[in-house]
């Protein structure tokens, strides 16, 4: 078993939150005045990386022998079925504990056992947001950085107060008044983007595709309304085809249409390749990929389907089925059918 101090553990993940936030801070700084848009990533993985040593810190503390906490901490040898020599089957750890640390996984289950809570909806976003970032230029993440410091501000708040019996402020150092400088901005400048939004005539059912949007320039989720469309007296119902977002964190506009379309129909993905088939299409009426099959109605112009099953055996009707009076194809084809033979 590997000698295991949980205090050393404990001392880790504090350098590795407080080298992150100094990796955030230089990211956020314009190249020309000093910055290095090059740190985003280094300080994703940094924080990331502290907070789960912090959690790991955690389970080796509820256990008083560190020999106990090793277990708990370190990944177990494979557990393997083995002959009992009775004709049965017995299963058995084969080889030691490795010298590999726990997963986001185990941790979890780590705390589900002891009784530990955590908010994992938004530590698994935050996971999936590490691992988006591995594979783009920073430059390109900036902003996508920014919300994920902003995401993991109250995680880390609220475990250090709740579940280590500490005050982030004095445990976090110099981290935390950072930290809670750019929560304070993060959730101010949130608030105000979508207040902007409520006069910008985005259609109602659309609402949750546009808080899904995030600047193409930079990830961020700091989008606005272009003020100057406003002025303007544009809006996204009717100037679909013009109407802009302002990112907040890089101050890049474009289209907000197609980018909230296109979130949409990326929830609705499909590979046919897996027997999958589509479940958006053009709507008739309005003529956007809004229309969701299955919902039967689209989401941008609200149109539903006067018809929405065969009278006859009941089948699912879709938008090509209208002009066949309440049946399904096959139905409409026997009854023209019959009409035909009288």
């Amino acid at each position: 078993m590997p000698l295991f101090d949980a205090e050393k553990l404990k001392e880790n993940a504090l350098t590795s939150i407080r080298l992150g936030i100094e990796d955030f801070q230089r990211s956020q700084i314009p190249l020309d005045q000093g910055g290095d848009p090059e740190r985003a990533l280094s300080a994703i993985r940094n924080l990331f990386a502290g907070v789960l040593l912090l959690f790991k810190y955690k389970i080796a503390t509820t256990v008083d022998d560190p020999k106990d906490a090793a277990t708990l901490i370190f990944n177990p040898p494979e557990v393997l079925p083995q002959a009992d020599g009775h004709g049965g089957v017995e299963w058995q750890p084969v080889g030691n504990f490795k010298k590999t640390t726990i997963d986001v996984t185990t941790i979890k289950k780590r705390f589900n056992s002891f009784g530990i809570e955590m908010d994992w909806e938004t530590i698994e976003k935050l996971q999936e947001c590490r691992n988006h970032l591995e594979h783009l230029h920073p430059a390109n993440t900036l902003g996508e950085v920014a919300d994920f410091v902003a995401e993991l501000f109250p995680i880390l708040r609220d475990f250090v107060h709740s579940e280590m019996n500490e005050q982030p402020a004095e445990l976090l150092g110099p981290a935390w008044p950072i930290m809670l400088k750019h929560h304070t901005f993060f959730m101010d400048t949130t608030k105000e983007c979508e207040d902007a939004w409520t006069d910008a005539g985005v259609p109602e059912l659309m609402q949750p595709w546009l808080e899904k949007c995030q600047c193409e320039a930079c990830g961020s989720s700091l989008i606005r309304p272009d003020i100057d469309d406003l002025d303007d007296g544009l809006q996204v119902d009717e100037d679909d085809t013009t109407f802009r977002y302002l990112c907040v964190g890089c101050g890049y506009r474009d289209l907000i249409v197609p980018l909230m379309i296109k979130n949409l129909n990326d929830e609705f993905d499909y590979d046919p390749r897996d027997g999958g088939e589509p479940s958006v299409e053009t709507c008739d009426e309005c003529e956007h990929d809004t229309f969701v099959i299955h919902e039967q109605k689209c989401l941008w112009c609200e149109t539903e389907l006067d018809y929405k099953e065969c009278n006859f055996c009941g089948e699912s009707l879709g938008q090509d089925d209208q002009e066949n009076g309440g049946l399904c194809g096959y139905h409409h084809y026997l009854h023209e059918k019959v009409m035909k033979d009288d």
